[in-house]
């Protein structure tokens, strides 16, 4: 009997001590797939952990209306929503101009019937709206969903399935709000919404649903089309949460209480360049940044210097042959970050290691002023070899003084910084034409901006080394500047010195696809007949092995041992492959050693093993003593 008794004492002391609240039931956080919103719900699941709270996540369940389901029914206790979002999931819209504290307020209220909250604004904000091409844009005259409404019918559009089904703030009624007539909607899951400016890049679509937070509008110098209408409200980041979460674990309150207005919109955009241009886990990200900022324990793994990261100039193109080749890569090497990093000298970005491919004019590898004894051309930039061809580049020289139609007439030569393609390039002319030029190298973070500080320098002549359509050249051909023609290069030895520079022509029409649609003819009014120029190839960079690095002419200073690893002959032909090959490398380039033609396989030595003689003197026999038994075959008598 006594031993019956304590053994139901234990049961009752069991059953006390839950009703006195030990509950070890996992705080389900939920969140959407885009990836702020995973880069949110993973900071809230840190920092609970960190407090001893059980976590179990349930990230990337789909859209709003799927997440707020699951989260109406317990299935999640609190996700990441946007006010917006959670005004429009009611069939309610403020202004766009509303301040967050009314929206919050207004949410509270009306969500308060379902049991559910909103903690405050975390201090970014994620408004969804279109996109195009700046240039194509531009070419269109289309900066408004009023100015967009006029070519819709003529224009193809990339939404997501969520915003296609949404009644409030949906495809439909942004349609009809702004009185748009697409030619066409493309649509994609709301999983791949991501895809849309890939797309947009390719030239699938020419509008692309996104959101105000999306680092891919900076990275590929999208334009953001303006909301002149007021359609979509403030979309203020926010944390819905079941309120009798607090009840079972209180420290949830103080962690959100620490998260309001914390993250501003540079911080998220950081964020989630990394998730979706580097390809890095949302988990690592935020676990890394907390640790960093000192709010959780542990230790900061070392920088990962062996992803495919691509430097490219400040005045390239996102969404020209930069674009292309990120895209390319990124398909090629899923497995691997590729991220497009803005350098005033790629080259230089590869020799510091933070990068492993660069995109540079074939001038970028040469350092002109000295003559390197051995080639009788200026001396190569030592630690570098190329790995594919991209394209070709031509040098554009503009005047900026109208008093000035030919480069000998220049006292002063803007380009860009020191090291770029076009500071290269710049000095291979001054030195091929005896230029008594001063150079002026300039910077701008943008090809905008480098139009700018070119316009600004002061300079007689401006030169650019870029594809066709570049953003900077296009700007200084739309603000009537005249194109210089170099029209004397082949005199002298240039072609022997300088062979990475050869003689092409620009025509108006090559940059008549990038003006297209423009209402004012008259803004390429400085280039009407075509220009006799240089041109040189464009290509892919990486570090060279280092039994190959040697010392330059010009000593140590002008070399380097590559921090970053050289790429594999494996990788190099599968860049090659994605890419394409479109004519081979100039062989003054240095180059990787699987771009070296392949020599044919020499014949089978005729001497083969005893075995494999012996085999084929016994088939060689039996297909003799067959061949006589038919000959002797006996002949039936008549």
């Amino acid at each position: 009997m006594i031993i019956n008794r304590s053994i139901l004492s234990i049961v009752v002391l069991a059953f006390l001590l839950v009703g006195c609240g030990i509950n070890r039931e996992p705080l389900q956080i939920g969140g959407k797939q885009s990836p702020e919103d995973r880069i949110v719900a993973e900071l809230i699941a840190e920092l609970a952990e960190a407090e001893g709270i059980p976590v179990q996540r349930r990230i990337g369940l789909g859209g709003s209306r799927i997440t707020m389901e699951a989260l109406k029914r317990g299935e999640i206790d609190l996700y990441p929503e946007y006010t917006g979002s959670g005004l429009a999931l009611l069939g309610l819209a403020q202004p766009p101009d509303a301040d967050s504290g009314s929206a919050i307020g207004l949410l509270r209220n009306r969500y308060s019937p379902l049991g559910l909250s909103w903690s405050e604004p975390l201090g970014f904000e994620s408004r969804p709206g279109l996109v195009m091409l700046r240039e194509r844009a531009r070419a269109l005259g289309i900066r408004s969903y009023s100015d967009l409404a006029k070519h819709s019918n003529r224009l193809t559009l990339g939404v997501d399935s969520e915003f296609r089904e949404r009644p409030v703030d949906g495809l439909g009624p942004l349609i009809r709000r702004n009185g748009m007539d697409f030619n066409g909607i493309l649509e994609v899951p709301t999983g791949e919404r991501s895809e849309l400016s890939e797309k947009l890049m390719d030239g699938e679509i020419d509008i692309a649903q996104i959101h105000s937070a999306d680092p891919r509008i900076e990275i590929f110098d999208l334009h953001m089309l303006e909301d002149d209408h007021e359609f979509f409200p403030r979309h203020d980041a926010a944390i819905v949460y079941r309120e009798d979460v607090l009840q079972r674990y209180p420290a949830l309150e103080n962690i959100l209480a620490k998260l309001e207005g914390a993250i501003g919109d540079a911080q998220i955009k950081a964020l989630s360049r990394r998730v979706s241009l580097r390809g890095e886990d949302p988990r690592e990200v935020v676990r890394g940044e907390l640790i960093r900022l000192g709010l959780i324990d542990g230790e900061l793994g070392a920088k990962d210097r062996q992803a495919l990261s691509l430097a490219v100039s400040l005045s390239a193109n996102a969404d020209g042959e930069a674009g292309t080749v990120l895209r390319q890569l990124r398909r090629s090497f899923p497995t691997s970050n590729v991220n497009l990093v803005r350098s005033p000298d790629p080259l230089g970005a590869v020799a510091d290691g933070s990068v492993r491919l660069a995109l540079v004019s074939a001038p970028a590898f040469f350092s002109p002023g000295s003559v390197d004894p051995a080639t009788g051309q200026p001396s190569l930039r030592q630690g570098f070899e190329t790995v594919a061809l991209v394209g070709t580049s031509f040098l554009h020289a503009f005047a900026l003084n109208p008093d000035i139609d030919t480069l000998t007439g220049a006292a002063s030569i803007a380009t860009g910084p020191v090291g770029s393609s076009g500071f290269r390039a710049a000095e291979s002319l001054i030195n091929g034409l005896e230029l008594s030029a001063e150079l002026k190298p300039v910077s701008g973070d943008t090809p905008g901006a480098l139009a700018d500080a070119l316009l600004e320098s002061g300079a007689d002549v401006a030169i650019l080394m870029q594809p066709i359509g570049n953003s900077s050249a296009l700007a200084l051909l739309q603000r009537g500047l005249s194109l210089i023609e170099v029209d004397n290069w082949v005199q002298s030895n240039n072609r022997i010195v300088f062979p990475y520079l050869q003689p092409a022509r620009i025509k108006p029409s090559d940059y008549a696809r990038f003006v297209a649609g423009q209402r004012d003819d008259a803004e390429l009014a400085g280039f009407i007949r075509p220009v006799e120029t240089l041109a040189t190839q464009l290509v892919l960079a990486g570090p060279a092995n280092v039994d190959e690095v040697r010392l330059a002419s010009q000593g140590p200073a002008a070399s380097f041992v590559p921090r970053a690893l050289p790429l594999t002959d494996q990788v190099v032909e599968r860049i090659n492959s994605a890419t394409g090959k479109p004519e081979a490398i100039y062989p003054v380039l240095p180059q990787a050693r699987a771009l070296a033609p392949r020599l044919p396989k020499p014949p089978e030595a005729l001497n083969p093993s005893p075995a494999a003689s012996f085999l084929s003197v016994f088939a060689i026999a039996l297909l003799v003593w067959i061949a006589f038994l038919v000959i002797m075959k006996p002949r039936k008598a008549n």
